[in-house]
């Protein structure tokens, strides 16, 4: 009787201890994400810059503040998700009418060997002429998208090359912070939604 009495009080023993670390575990990570997404926000995305916009002219962070602006990194020769993206950000700025002011967006080059500013120019006019184009040198890209967390790498040799490179849209407070982000996967009606959460800030 004692025996099994005290196997039972074991048992609830263990039980409990194994309840305990398993809520001190799931507590551990709620927290570590809470933090990581307070650090992330409170970050200022506009980290120092110094890049050439489509018309030839120099552009740093500090001109491109003011206003919520939505951030894409790809390139001209882009076969399918740069083309995809440019025209889903003019097809948001449609959709916002006359807020589409409270918006800017950046596209910025990451193969500035075959993105000129003229090139550009006439590539985001395509789209949409509000769009403003960035490109520099590899030194001053690799700076700037290291610290933005936008990665990309040269695929192939020759002519042909592809670049491969993050392609979610990123977007960002008017006061510089990071805001989140527009995935590929979302569809059109989420992803204005999202836009005018930001500008409505």
């Amino acid at each position: 009787m004692n025996t099994s009495r005290s196997k039972v009080l074991r048992t609830i023993r263990w039980v409990s201890w194994g309840l305990i670390a398993v809520l001190s575990t799931v507590l551990a990570v709620l927290w570590a994400q809470v933090r990581f997404s307070t650090e992330a926000e409170a970050k200022p995305y506009a980290t120092p810059f110094q890049l050439t916009d489509q018309n030839g002219a120099t552009v740093t962070e500090r001109e491109l503040l003011g206003k919520p602006s939505a951030w894409f990194y790809g390139f001209t020769h882009c076969p399918d998700v740069c083309p995809t993206a440019l025209a889903e950000m003019a097809q948001v700025l449609k959709e916002l009418g006359p807020e589409a002011d409270k918006l800017r967006v950046v596209f910025v080059s990451v193969d500035p060997a075959r993105d000129t500013p003229a090139i550009l120019k006439d590539y985001v006019a395509y789209f949409d002429e509000r769009i403003v184009a960035l490109t520099g040198e590899e030194r001053q890209l690799q700076q700037m998208t290291k610290a933005r967390y936008i990665f990309y790498k040269k695929v192939g040799d020759g002519d042909s090359y592809e670049m491969d490179h993050t392609a979610g849209i990123q977007l960002v407070r008017a006061d510089g912070r990071f805001f989140g982000t527009l995935d590929s996967h979302e569809n059109a009606d989420v992803k204005l939604q999202k836009v005018r959460r930001l500008i409505g800030e």
